[in-house]
């Protein structure tokens, strides 16, 4: 088939859609329509001949074709991506398509200055578009593996093959109830770790072993996969949690939960910055990454 910009564009959606769950998933990435998305969907059929995937109430899944589209799909827009910083390198002007991803919540964080390193970035003389993405470890391990996240920046304690981890940053965790819990109205200091263990837990599957290794025979009978999921469980009265610091700092402050002290169950998790390995990082991810590192080096 000839590759126009119209295919181009059709491949770009699928992409997203693969990597989003279907179309309704893209349209943020995207910031296209639904109609317009499953449009290029259909023309993108229409032009291959077969069908890429399957949707419908049971869900957006790929076909055995749809596989190896999306595989070559990713394969060629990144080398167009990686050309097109080449010939920004040639004008001496940087261009190209700069995505980074960072762990959910960290907005408020006055240790993580994300924002100031973006200013930093975009001070110089440039042509690059940006797009930040909010996420879990686990979809930020896979964005990166995929090439849809050029830099990462979180807590990673499953390490992936063929991506670099940068140590930069430690974030202070602590064990909290919400003003409903009956541990709020105790005294600081006079919980003990026998009395944690009769009331139920809520824990992070990713973090579950740094959060709960100080705890005696801990109840977890709740899970979550992020932070604002964690804060709600833990303001419902009915359940124990971790936090950080600054993340929790916020209902601290208005009553509503209040930290577990003299115990000893802070901890800390380390944030890396990463990066994949291979096919060589865009030399723009390399120096968002360097001004990411410089901003924390100055907080």
């Amino acid at each position: 088939m000839r590759i126009s910009d119209y295919t181009l564009r059709n491949l770009r959606s699928f992409c997203a859609m693969v990597e989003h769950g279907g179309p309704s998933g893209a349209q943020a990435v995207l910031g296209a329509s639904l109609s317009a998305i499953s449009t290029h969907l259909k023309d993108l059929e229409l032009s291959l001949g077969f069908t890429l995937c399957q949707r419908g109430r049971g869900g957006f899944a790929l076909t055995d074709k749809g596989e190896a589209v999306y595989r070559e799909a990713k394969k060629m827009l990144g080398g167009i991506e990686q050309c097109e910083a080449n010939l920004g390198t040639l004008r001496k002007v940087r261009t190209g398509h700069l995505r980074i991803g960072i762990v959910d919540s960290e907005a408020d964080n006055p240790d993580l200055p994300v924002h100031r390193a973006i200013r930093r970035f975009f001070g110089r003389e440039q042509e690059v578009r940006l797009t930040l993405e909010i996420g879990t470890t686990q979809a930020l391990s896979k964005a990166l593996q995929t090439g849809e996240v050029h830099v990462a920046i979180g807590p990673f304690p499953n390490r992936q093959p063929n991506v670099e981890y940068t140590p930069v940053y430690t974030e202070e965790h602590a064990l909290y109830c919400g003003c409903l819990h009956p541990l709020y109205a105790r005294a600081e200091g006079v919980v003990t770790l026998e009395e944690l263990s009769l009331y139920p837990i809520t824990a992070r599957p990713y973090l579950q072993r740094a959060e709960l290794a100080a705890l005696h025979d801990p109840n977890v009978v709740a899970s979550v996969s992020n932070m604002e999921a964690q804060a709600i469980l833990i303001r419902s009265g009915r359940f124990l949690g971790f936090l950080p610091l600054h993340f929790a700092n916020t209902w601290v402050r208005r009553g509503e939960m209040r930290q577990i002290t003299g115990l000893g169950l802070e901890w800390l998790s380390q944030f890396h910055i990463a990066l994949r390995i291979q096919p060589e990082p865009l030399e723009i991810a390399r120096l968002f990454a360097a001004d990411l590192a410089a901003e924390l080096a100055r907080a």
